[in-house]
C-alpha cells in the first residue's frame, strides 16, 4: 500500500520579493512527493511568512490534522518552512511522534527522526535568534527614521493629503476646503452631527461617496496632521509577543511643520478646546453625552412630519441637574426650528414635539395592560427564557456548529484558490491577496467559536444570575417596565405626531384589543392611532393649567392661590407665579382685599 503524503508551503521572509517562489516551491514538494512513490491527498499553502504559528491558517490546519488518519508523511521544504519558533518547534515534533506520523526535508532528503531531537533544537533556537536579530532591525530603521521625521506614512484613508511623485505628502485641495469649513463650522458652536448634515445637504462626501458621519467630524478635529504636525511611533510591533502595542505619548515622535497645514496652529487649538470643554465630567463622574448604550427605543420612533427619525438627547433640568431622556427628531436636532423663508426646502428643521422617554415608557405600559394582554408571568417567562437564550450553554452548541460549517466553507475556497494557483489560472500576487483576506476571515471565525466556548463554560453562573432576576420579576419589580418593552417587540414603528402617535405592527394579530375611544383602529394598515394631547407638549400643558385655574376662578371667585395648588397638584410657588401671568395677559384680576375680595375673569 502507497503511503500517503500532504506538504507544506510557505515563503521565508528572504523570498517575498521573489516572483513566483511560492509557485516554485510546491511544484518542488509535488515532484518529491511523485518521485519517491507516494499519494499525494493535501497541500497546506501558507501564504505569508511568520516567526510563529500565530494567525497562519494552513500551518494551524496541517497541526491539527496530524490527530487524525488522513495522511502519513509531511514534506517540507527544511525545518525553517515551518516555523522560526523554538517553542512551537518541540509542540509540532511532540504531537508528530505521538500521531506516529513522518516528517520528510527534500533539500536534505531525509526524515526527521527523534535522534536529531537535539540538532533540529539548535537549529530551531538558531532560526528564531535570526529572526529576533532582523526584527530588530527592521524596528531600529524604522525608530530611526521616525525619530529624524523621515518618510511620513500616509494611511489609505487620509483625507486631504495624498502622496506625490517623489514620494512627499501633498495637500488635495478640494478636500482641504472642506477641512477648513469643518474646522471653522465647529469653533463656530455647530455640533459635528450638525456639521456632517450641513455637508450633506451640500452634496459634500468622502471619496468613497459616502456621507460624512459625526465621528468623521471627531477625527477630523483631533488629528494633529492638519496643523501641518506628524506624530509617529503611536505603535511598536514587540517579536517576543508577537503583538502590535499603543505605545504612551511620552514615547511618541512629535513632528511639527512637518508637511504644509491646511488649517492654522490657532484655530486647530481652539476647536480642540472646544471639543475638551465638552467632555467635562459631570454628576457621578460621568461624561455629559456619553452613549450609555443602545436603548430598545432606537430604530422604532420616526417623525409624521418629515418622516426623519428620532434620536435621544440627555438634558439638565434646572438647579437639580436632574438628568432627563428625551427624543428628537433628527431634523430639529441638525437645524432646530423652522426659519421662515425656507419652509419648503430640503432638509429645513422641524417643529415636532419632543418625547420624555420615562412618560413614553408609562404610555406603553397603560396601553397594552389597559389592553388586557397583561400576563405577568407571560412575561416573566419570557424573559427568562430570553436569558437563557443569550447565557446558557445548550442553545450557544447551535451558534457553534454554524460557525464551523462556516470555517469548514472558507478552507473549501482556499482550496478551490490554492488549485487555480497551481493550474496557473491566476498569478502568485492575485493568490497572495486573496489568500490573505481568506485568512483574516477565518481568524475572526476561529475567535467567534472561541468567544462561544467561553460563553458555554459561564453557563453555570448565568443560570443563578437568572434565578435572581426571575426572583426580582416576581417580586413585581420592573414588571411594568418588562411590560413596555414586551409591547415595543410588537412595534415595527413608532410614527410621531403633534397630538398623537401611530403605533404601527409587524403583523394583525400582534394588535391588542382595545376599547378605548382615544385609540383608533386600522386592521388593513396593522396600526393604532393613540391620541397624547399635551401629555408631550410642555407650552401646551402649561397652556392647559393656566386654563384650568381661570375655569376654577369661574366656578369659585373666592378660591385661594392654596386651594388652586392642592386641587391641581402645584406647588404654592408654581400657581402664584401662573396667577402673575394671567395678570399680565389681561385673563384675570383680583377686586377688593384680602379674604373679602374676589376674581374675576375678564
Amino acid at each position: 500500500m502507497r503511503s500517503r503524503a500532504v506538504i507544506y508551503a510557505r515563503c521565508s521572509t528572504e523570498e517575498e520579493c521573489q516572483k513566483d517562489a511560492l509557485i516554485k516551491q510546491v511544484a518542488e514538494a509535488r515532484e518529491c512527493v511523485e518521485k519517491q512513490g507516494w499519494v499525494l491527498v493535501d497541500s497546506y499553502v501558507e501564504s505569508r511568512s511568520g516567526t510563529s504559528t500565530r494567525g497562519r491558517t494552513e500551518y494551524n490546519r496541517l497541526y491539527d490534522d496530524l490527530l487524525r488518519d488522513k495522511f502519513d508523511i509531511v514534506v517540507i521544504k527544511s525545518q525553517d518552512r515551518l516555523m522560526r519558533n523554538t517553542k512551537d518547534w518541540y509542540l509540532f515534533v511532540d504531537r508528530l511522534t505521538v500521531s506516529q506520523k513522518q516528517l520528510y526535508m527534500y533539500i536534505e532528503r531525509k526524515f526527521y527522526s527523534t535522534d536529531d531531537g537535539l540538532l533540529t533544537g539548535i537549529k530551531a533556537i538558531l532560526a528564531e535568534e535570526y529572526s529576533r536579530e532582523l526584527s530588530k532591525k527592521i524596528n531600529n530603521a524604522h525608530y530611526n527614521r521616525q525619530k529624524k521625521g523621515g518618510s511620513v506614512m500616509l494611511p489609505s484613508n487620509t483625507y486631504g493629503f495624498c502622496k506625490g511623485p517623489d514620494k512627499s505628502v501633498e495637500i488635495v485641495e478640494e478636500e482641504a476646503k472642506v477641512i477648513r469649513r469643518v474646522f471653522m463650522l465647529y469653533t463656530a458652536g455647530y455640533g459635528c452631527r450638525t456639521i456632517a448634515g450641513i455637508l450633506a445637504q451640500e452634496g459634500v462626501t468622502r471619496p468613497t461617496g459616502k456621507e460624512f458621519l459625526a465621528e468623521d467630524m471627531r477625527r477630523m478635529i483631533r488629528n494633529p496632521m492638519y496643523k501641518g504636525t506628524v506624530v509617529m511611533r503611536r505603535v511598536h510591533y514587540d517579536f517576543d509577543s508577537k503583538q502590535t502595542i499603543k505605545m504612551p505619548k511620552e514615547k511618541q515622535f512629535i513632528h511639527e511643520n512637518r508637511v504644509q497645514a491646511i488649517v492654522s496652529e490657532e484655530l486647530w487649538q481652539r476647536a480642540n478646546d472646544r471639543m475638551d470643554e465638552k467632555r467635562t465630567v459631570g454628576i457621578g463622574g460621568k461624561k455629559i453625552g456619553k452613549n450609555e448604550g443602545k436603548s430598545s427605543l432606537s430604530g422604532k420612533l420616526r417623525c409624521g412630519i418629515c418622516g426623519a427619525p428620532y434620536y435621544r438627547i440627555t438634558r439638565r433640568k434646572g438647579k437639580t441637574k436632574e438628568i432627563t431622556k428625551l427624543w428628537s427628531c433628527r431634523e430639529y436636532l441638525t437645524h432646530g426650528r423652522i426659519c421662515p423663508g425656507r419652509e419648503n426646502s430640503k432638509n429645513s428643521g422641524c417643529d415636532n414635539i419632543h418625547l420624555d422617554e420615562k412618560t413614553l415608557y408609562g404610555l406603553l405600559k397603560d396601553i397594552y395592560i389597559d389592553a388586557g394582554q397583561f400576563d405577568s408571568q407571560k412575561i416573566i417567562k419570557k424573559s427568562t427564557k430570553m436569558l437563557e437564550d443569550i447565557f446558557v450553554e445548550k442553545d450557544t452548541w447551535q451558534e457553534i456548529e454554524r460557525q464551523k460549517k462556516k470555517q469548514e466553507q472558507i478552507r473549501r475556497q482556499m482550496d478551490a484558490l490554492l488549485d487555480k494557483l497551481l493550474d496557473e489560472i491566476i498569478p502568485d500576487v492575485i493568490y497572495q491577496m486573496k489568500q490573505k483576506e481568506l485568512e483574516q476571515e477565518l481568524q475572526k471565525n476561529a475567535g467567534r467559536i472561541h468567544d462561544l466556548e467561553q460563553k458555554k463554560v459561564k453557563g453555570q453562573e448565568a443560570k443563578q444570575r437568572i434565578a435572581k432576576i426571575e426572583k426580582f420579576l416576581q417580586e413585581k419589580k420592573g414588571i411594568e417596565k418588562a411590560a413596555a418593552l414586551e409591547f415595543l417587540d410588537q412595534l415595527e414603528t413608532v410614527f410621531v405626531y403633534p397630538d398623537h402617535l401611530k403605533f404601527v405592527f409587524y403583523t394583525e394579530n400582534n394588535m391588542p384589543y382595545i376599547q378605548d375611544g382615544s385609540k383608533e383602529l386600522d386592521k388593513e394598515e396593522n396600526n393604532i392611532r393613540v391620541d397624547i394631547g399635551n401629555r408631550f407638549d410642555y407650552f401646551g400643558r402649561k397652556r392647559e393649567e393656566r386654563e384650568k385655574i381661570v375655569e376654577r376662578m369661574k366656578e369659585n371667585p373666592h378660591i385661594t392661590a392654596k386651594q388652586l395648588a392642592e386641587e391641581l397638584g402645584i406647588s404654592l410657588s408654581g400657581i402664584n407665579y401662573k396667577i402673575r401671568e394671567l395678570k399680565k395677559e389681561g385673563r384675570i384680576c383680583f377686586r377688593g382685599k384680602g379674604r373679602n375680595g374676589i376674581w374675576e375673569v375678564l
